[in-house]
């Protein structure tokens, strides 16, 4: 196994309750985060290191790009999913997939490569069973493609888009389905990776254009890269924060891997030992990333 040590940069911007969903944004040469618990949304220039925070009345847990335009992002939230005006700083509701959202909001989520969006939801208090893995296709309609999952989280395909792999935390699982991308079909295949109890539970994932899959291990200490074939855990990068959350390559080559960290479920005792909780990193990489995918807008 590879340790990488020497790679791993802790940006200067401010830190976060519970940080996830990095992205890249290619039309606006930037990366966004979100704070969930801090109602934050994160933008991030990787050029300059210009921060702006976008502040909401609402938990919003992840955003993608729109296709075709560089102010609007599609969120997921609680209470459903819609817009984000990067202008007005304004959330649109527009669906609420067709559930109950007083003790539920979305979780993480990824763009598939016809732009159909793919999210997760999850109970407030991670009520096992309590989630689902959505696909929203045309109309803005929900399909349910995986039920009664608990916590909802990495989600990425394979290079040639016939393997879904999914990551619904408790289990310590990283499944692969197979996958139909114009009908959205999903079926099990086998389990890819098996994450062990000493290590920690998988959260967010990226994949590599090698085919490694890259997987923040909450309570881990790191980012893990995985083979998916055989399961092996190849490559280690430690990460000075216990909880990290989720990782996504960034920047023009997609050469970077951005890494959300949080400080939520950290006593007084532990944030002092672990300063660094709830800081974002960038790490360069040797092999960049698969290309990703904006949103297309339903009509």
């Amino acid at each position: 196994m590879i340790v990488e040590e020497n790679r791993v940069k802790k940006l200067e911007v401010p830190g976060c309750i519970l940080g996830e969903s990095p992205m890249w944004h290619s039309g606006r040469g930037s990366a966004f985060w979100v704070d969930i618990l801090g109602n934050t949304l994160v933008e991030y220039q990787l050029g300059d290191g210009l921060v702006t925070q976008y502040k909401g009345s609402r938990m919003i847990s992840f955003v993608c790009p729109v296709g075709g335009t560089n102010n609007l992002l599609v969120a997921g939230a609680q209470g459903g999913i819609g817009t984000y005006d990067l202008r007005s700083q304004e959330l649109s509701l527009i669906s609420d997939l067709d559930r109950e959202w007083e003790n539920h909001r979305c979780n993480d989520g990824a763009v598939d490569c016809l732009g159909n969006l793919w999210i997760g939801t999850t109970h407030m208090d991670h009520e096992p069973g309590g989630g689902d893995l959505y696909r929203i296709s045309d109309a803005w309609q929900a399909e349910k493609k995986i039920e009664r999952v608990s916590i909802s989280n990495g989600i990425c395909w394979s290079a040639d888009n016939r393997t879904l792999y999914y990551i619904d935390s408790p289990t310590r699982e990283i499944r692969a389905f197979r996958h139909d991308a114009v009908t959205g079909k999903v079926a099990f295949d086998r389990l890819a990776v098996k994450i062990s109890a000493s290590m920690g539970f998988p959260d967010g994932m990226s994949m590599d254009v090698a085919g490694t899959i890259w997987v923040a291990i909450w309570g881990g200490g790191g980012v893990g890269g995985f083979n998916p074939i055989s399961g092996a855990m190849e490559h280690w990068i430690p990460i000075p924060a216990p909880h990290v959350s989720s990782c996504a390559f960034v920047g023009p080559h997609l050469d970077y891997l951005l890494v959300t960290t949080a400080q939520k479920e950290m006593d007084d005792e532990q944030l002092a030992e672990y300063p660094d909780s709830g800081c974002t990193f960038l790490v360069a990489m040797e092999v960049p990333g698969l290309p990703t995918y904006d949103c297309q807008l339903p009509t």
